[in-house]
């Protein structure tokens, strides 16, 4: 689905205030860009959050468990169709955890809805690709 220019700007401005917010750890403004019914999964087994209370917790133990987090999105791909928008990225997390730099290669995929004067999220999923998951492979350990 094409997407007009104003629409690609706008959650790509999203996808920036998110980044800046998780790099000051600003578990307000990360809320903020969350719809009260926001569903998110992350690449833990037990990171599935339902709500915005569930995001803010689930915010503040990954901020508790890091000195230090920053994201940079890549290969951004955006549809939309009315108020309803969609978004793949490659993501790197920057993150320096009981003073151990990390980087790791992720995915984001989200859901976004228009609320008439800014996009917030509705839904939203990180992974991380497979370790012992070959190229070409379908499955890991083949």
């Amino acid at each position: 689905m094409r997407v007009s220019e104003q629409t690609q700007d706008q959650i790509l401005a999203v996808l920036r205030r998110m980044a800046e917010a998780t790099a000051r750890k600003d578990i307000d403004g990360l809320v903020a860009l969350a719809d009260p019914d926001f569903r998110g999964l992350g690449a833990g087994a037990d990171e599935k959050v339902i709500g915005r209370e569930a995001y803010r917790r689930h915010l503040e133990r990954d901020f508790a468990q890091a000195e230090t987090i920053a994201l940079d999105f890549s290969d951004i791909r955006i549809g939309a169709e009315g108020t309803v928008a969609w978004v793949m990225a490659d993501v790197v997390y920057h993150v320096v955890a009981g003073g151990v730099p990390q980087t790791l290669n992720g995915r984001l995929t989200a859901v976004l809805r228009g609320t008439g004067h800014t996009w917030v999220f509705a839904q939203m999923h990180y992974s991380l690709p497979a370790e012992g998951q070959e190229e070409g492979r379908s499955y890991p350990g083949m």
